[in-house]
């Protein structure tokens, strides 16, 4: 006749038990335990499974305080970095903002010159088409600009 069983939950109690004040017992820990308490040792690959549980549930939250220390002090470096970058992204968009509108501003003066020169005769048709072309490609930057927005999310109305 097989002894008794013991139920999952009395286990996890004798491993939490044995547990409180240090790192977790063995197997045969456990089970010299379970023997005592309840008369069962209990299987070995049961007590194992539960062992490895407690392990993984329990392995997450000790920290070391000086463990501890250092992912504070990485999370301050990462933050920082963070924050370095978006500032540099920033910086990136204002100029690259501030180049596009150079960029039209010329287009849309070189284009009045040549729609007179056009009108004059004394421009042809291939170098319209090539201002055109540059005022159609500095219209897709403008787009990529906007699209991409600034790193903070900020538009530009809140840049100061």
């Amino acid at each position: 006749m097989y002894p008794p069983k013991v139920e999952d939950q009395a286990v996890q109690s004798v491993i939490r038990d044995l547990a409180a004040h240090g790192p977790l017992p063995s197997g045969a820990a456990v089970r010299a335990a379970l023997a005592e308490r309840f008369g069962s040792r209990g299987g070995v690959t049961r007590i194992y499974r539960l062992l490895a549980n407690e392990r993984a549930r329990a392995g997450g939250k000790t920290l070391s305080p000086i463990g501890l220390g250092l992912m504070e002090q990485e999370n301050r470096n990462l933050r920082e970095l963070l924050t370095h970058q978006r500032q540099r992204e920033d910086a990136h968009q204002i100029h690259w903002d501030r180049e596009v509108g150079q960029l039209r501003e010329r287009v849309r003066a070189l284009e009045e010159l040549v729609h007179r020169a056009v009108a004059g005769g004394g421009v042809t048709e291939s170098l319209k088409r090539e201002v055109e072309g540059a005022d159609t490609r500095a219209g897709q930057l403008e787009v990529q600009l906007r699209a991409f927005g600034p790193a903070t999310g900020r538009d530009k109305s809140d840049r100061s």
